[in-house]
């Protein structure tokens, strides 16, 4: 069915087979730019959360090595209360502690919240224009559906032939297809093979829209065939003589389905330009050809033809993967996250330890303020000189 379309491009008029492929395309960059978008969002936002973070680690570190310095000077003059300001020291690096991992969990949650809010959003989205053009679809295919049960078999052969005749024109455009005006005698379409302005030769396509297989479909095609002097006759049907699908020869012609339609046109094309090019008699091209039309109709040849089938389907499955991988990534960025927040904990108790640890006066003229000689306060009743 020959389905006029305007193109989202240029606004000329297409066929509804180049539209979709447009509109598909289209959707595909308009996916690729948002998942592009979306990768630099989370990289800028996880960026800006780092420039922070450490931001506020120096600030933190510079602070408590200030107040370390301070509880220093104020140990040495408050040596008999000691153990008094040695308790409410613990006090408060327990609940420094829990206020620090407190505070950065909050943020890391925060931060985690609005990523995935963002993605939730750009799903969401998605879906909702996956639905809507779904939808849309399904309205074109029901009133499509609608249509064709009024067309007669005639009407949906015509709508065949049309879109076989413009993939033949588009796949060969050296050479010269042409369409058999209703009412004349022959087959629908005549492709005119051509090598550098020469032409090698003929073939002749006929289409057929049945819901039964007829063997007068091969009895009239070949004798369009003899009478147009064509050097191959091709059938293109969706039912097939008994024991036969997808591909078969019949009496000299070829039928095959739609889809294969092209594709066998290519083949053929290429031996009638090789042999063109050597100058082979007819007797030689009829053997040839012969023996081109044994392999093509093999089971070898069909079970290679059908690995392109499967090839296809591993490209679709190979996205899927693709899909999961990106899930698996962003599964253990969330864990080093955690490991991160972990290692910070334990670096701002390092920084407590210090801010509020007490020592002597003759420790303090000996040693420098380090973790080691200050993570031991003296317990209750011990001497600060023991």
């Amino acid at each position: 069915m020959n389905v006029n379309e305007l193109c989202p491009w240029c606004g000329s008029q297409i066929s509804r087979e180049k539209y979709v492929a447009i509109e598909a395309k289209i959707r595909a960059e308009e996916k690729k730019r948002f998942s592009s978008a979306e990768g630099a969002l989370r990289l800028e936002l996880r960026k800006k959360f780092n420039v922070d973070l450490i931001r506020e680690r120096n600030a933190a570190q510079k602070a408590a090595q200030t107040e370390a310095e301070r509880t220093v000077q104020a140990a040495k003059i408050e040596r008999d209360a000691a153990t008094t300001k040695a308790a409410q020291a613990e006090a408060a690096r327990k609940q420094l502690e829990a206020g620090v991992a407190t505070r950065i969990n909050n943020e890391l949650t925060a931060q985690r919240a609005i990523l995935e809010r963002d993605r939730d959003l750009s799903i969401l989205k998605e879906r909702s224009q996956y639905n809507r053009e779904r939808e849309a679809l399904q309205k074109k295919m029901r009133m499509m559906e609608h249509q064709l049960e009024k067309k007669t078999a005639n009407e949906l052969g015509d709508g065949a032939e049309i879109d076989l005749f413009e993939a033949l024109r588009e796949a060969f455009q050296e050479d010269r297809a042409s369409r058999v005006p209703k009412g004349i005698n022959g087959a629908d379409i005549i492709h005119q093979v051509r090598y550098k302005g020469k032409v090698c030769g003929s073939i002749i396509v006929d289409c057929k829209h049945r819901q039964a297989w007829q063997n007068v479909f091969v009895t009239k095609l070949r004798s369009d065939q003899l009478e147009a002097h064509a050097d191959h006759a091709i059938l293109s049907t969706g039912v097939f003589p008994r024991g036969h699908k997808e591909m078969c020869v019949d009496s000299g012609v070829i039928i095959i389905s739609p889809a294969r339609v092209v594709h066998m046109v290519e083949i053929l094309r290429k031996a009638m330009i090789t042999m063109h090019i050597r100058g082979l008699t007819e007797s030689q091209k009829s053997t040839k050809m012969g023996r081109l039309y044994e392999l093509i109709t093999s089971e070898s040849y069909a079970r290679r033809f059908s690995e392109t089938g499967t090839i296809t389907d591993q490209i679709l499955e190979l996205d899927v993967d693709e899909k999961k991988a990106h899930d698996s990534v962003w599964k253990k960025r969330g864990l080093l996250a955690k490991k991160m927040s972990t290692i910070l904990r334990e670096l701002d108790s390092d920084v407590a330890a210090i801010v509020e640890q007490v020592e002597t006066r003759d420790e303090q003229s000996r040693k420098p303020p380090t973790r080691s000689n200050l993570g031991t306060i003296p317990a209750e009743g011990a001497s600060w000189n023991s």
